[in-house]
C-alpha cells in the first residue's frame, strides 16, 4: 500500500510540474526536441521567444564545452575526426577574431549587442518624425487625426515619408496610415514581426540615416556614411562571431573598418557633436585608435586631416566651453582656477594669437554697435569707402609673413603627394 501511495504522489508531482511523462506518450520522443523553440535572454533582461528551432547536433555540447574550457593543454581527439588535435598552448588563437588594429574580440560590446537587439526585436520609432509633421503640415495632421482608424481616400500623410526609406516600421516600407481599415491578416503579414533579418537591417540604418540626414534625400554627408558604416561593421561583426571561418567576410570587415576610420576622422572636423554621438551610441572608440604609438607619432595619422582638406576645421569651439580657456582679470585668478570653478575639464593654455582673436571677436560687436550709435555719419562714410574699395583694387594684398609663397615645394611632406618638379643644375635659371 505505502509503495502504490507513493506512485501516485510522484505521478501527481510530476503532472503538477508540468513535466511531460516520455513513457507513456505515443509520440516519438524527437518530435518534442524538434519543436522547442529558441529562447534568447536580451541585454535588458527580457526573454524573447524565437521563431526559429534549435538545431543540434551529437558534438554541439562537447564543443560548447571545449570552448568554455581554460586552456586544454592535452591531446584532445573528437570522435569525428581522423587524429587527435595538439594541445595549442598560445591564446589568443592564431585565427582569433580581430579588429582593424588586431584587437581580438569574442562577443559584441554590450552597447553593440542593444543595437543589435534593438534591431532584431524592436525599432523604436523617433518622436521627432510626428512632431516635425505636426509643426510642418498641421492641416494634414488633424485631417489624419479625424481620420484616424479608417480607410483614406487621399494619402494625406506624404509629406510625412518623402522617400521610401522614411516608412521603415511596416514590410515594405508601407505607412501605417495606409494601412487602416484592411483586416488584421493584412495588417499581420506586412508587421514588423514577419520581417525577415535583412529588412530589419535595412529599417534600423534607414532610422539612423534619417536621424543624421541634413535633408530627406541625404545619403552622402558625413555623418550618414559614417553612421552607415558603424551599423554595416557591427552586422558583419555579429555574422563572425556565428561563421568564424568565413574569411571573405573577415576581408569584407577589414576594408568597411578602415572607411569607416576615415569616415569618423572625417566626421570630426566637420561636425564634432554627431562625431561623438556616433562612438557613443554604436561603440566604436576601438575604431578611431590609432594602430601604435608609432604610427601615432611619426605615421600618416595626422596627416590624414590635411589631406582630407579639414586641416584647419571645426566646430569643437560650439560646445566645448571656451571660458575656461582665459584667466579672469577681476577677480585674479588662472586659466585653470577659472576652469575649476566651472566645473570644467577639458581646457588648455590659450596660444598668444587666440587670446587675441578671442579678446577682439568678444569686443568687436560691442566696438562696431558703439561707434554706429555714437557716430552714424563716419559709419555710413566708413561703409561707404569698404564697399569702392571691394571692387576697386587692383591686385589683392599680399603679406609674406601670413604664408608660405610655394607651399608645395616647400612643405612637400604636408601634402602627402609626391609633386613632380622639373628642378635640376643644367635646365634653366631655377
Amino acid at each position: 500500500m505505502m509503495l502504490r501511495g507513493s506512485q501516485l504522489l510522484r505521478q501527481q508531482f510530476r503532472k503538477q510540474k508540468g513535466k511531460v511523462d516520455l513513457k507513456t506518450s505515443f509520440t516519438r520522443t524527437t518530435a518534442f526536441n524538434r519543436s522547442s523553440k529558441e529562447r534568447l535572454m536580451t541585454s535588458d533582461g527580457d526573454l524573447v521567444l524565437g521563431r526559429g528551432k534549435i538545431r543540434k547536433r551529437a558534438h554541439d555540447v562537447l564543443k560548447q564545452e571545449i570552448s568554455e574550457m581554460e586552456h586544454p593543454a592535452i591531446w584532445m581527439w573528437y570522435p569525428w575526426r581522423k587524429n587527435p588535435e595538439p594541445p595549442q598552448p598560445f591564446f589568443p588563437q592564431r585565427r582569433a577574431l580581430k579588429n582593424l588594429h588586431g584587437a581580438v574580440y569574442s562577443e559584441l560590446s554590450p552597447m553593440q549587442r542593444k543595437r543589435q537587439e534593438e534591431m532584431l526585436f524592436g525599432i523604436n520609432l523617433d518622436e521627432s518624425r510626428q512632431t516635425n509633421f505636426e509643426q510642418k503640415h498641421p492641416f494634414m495632421s488633424s485631417v489624419l487625426k479625424s481620420m484616424e482608424g479608417k480607410p483614406k481616400g487621399f494619402p494625406f500623410w506624404y509629406k510625412k515619408y518623402p522617400t521610401r526609406h522614411h516608412a521603415y516600421e511596416n514590410r515594405f516600407n508601407i505607412p501605417a496610415e495606409m494601412l487602416d481599415g484592411y483586416p488584421e491578416h493584412v495588417k499581420k503579414a506586412v508587421s514588423k514581426q514577419m520581417m525577415t533579418v535583412r529588412e530589419k537591417r535595412l529599417a534600423q540604418e534607414a532610422k539612423y540615416t534619417e536621424r543624421y540626414a541634413k535633408h530627406d534625400f541625404d545619403t552622402t554627408s558625413h555623418a550618414v556614411v559614417a553612421v552607415r558604416r558603424a551599423l554595416a561593421c557591427r552586422n558583419m561583426r555579429n555574422h563572425l562571431l556565428t561563421h568564424p571561418h568565413n574569411n571573405v567576410v573577415k576581408t569584407l570587415l577589414g576594408r568597411k573598418e578602415h572607411s569607416l576610420k576615415r569616415a569618423l576622422r572625417k566626421l570630426r572636423k566637420v561636425d564634432f557633436a554627431a562625431y561623438w554621438d556616433i562612438i557613443r551610441d554604436h561603440d566604436v572608440q576601438d575604431m578611431i585608435q590609432p594602430p601604435n604609438a608609432v604610427s601615432y607619432r611619426w605615421g600618416g595619422y595626422w596627416m590624414y586631416d590635411w589631406n582630407a582638406g579639414l586641416g584647419i576645421s571645426t566646430n569643437i569651439s560650439d560646445f566645448m566651453d571656451p571660458r575656461g580657456l582665459n584667466g579672469c582679470v577681476e577677480t585674479g585668478r588662472s586659466r585653470s582656477e577659472v576652469a575649476r570653478d566651472l566645473g570644467l575639464t577639458v581646457t588648455r593654455p590659450l596660444l598668444p594669437h587666440e587670446k587675441k582673436q578671442l579678446e577682439l571677436t568678444s569686443t568687436y560687436y560691442e566696438k562696431l554697435a558703439k561707434f554706429k550709435a555714437e557716430q552714424p555719419e563716419a559709419a555710413r562714410q566708413q561703409e561707404r569707402q569698404r564697399f569702392i574699395r571691394k571692387f576697386s583694387g587692383m591686385f589683392v594684398k599680399m603679406n609674406r609673413k601670413a604664408s608660405v609663397a610655394d607651399f608645395p615645394s616647400k612643405h612637400r611632406r604636408l601634402l602627402g603627394v609626391k609633386v613632380l618638379r622639373w628642378k635640376s643644375k643644367r635646365h634653366g635659371p631655377s
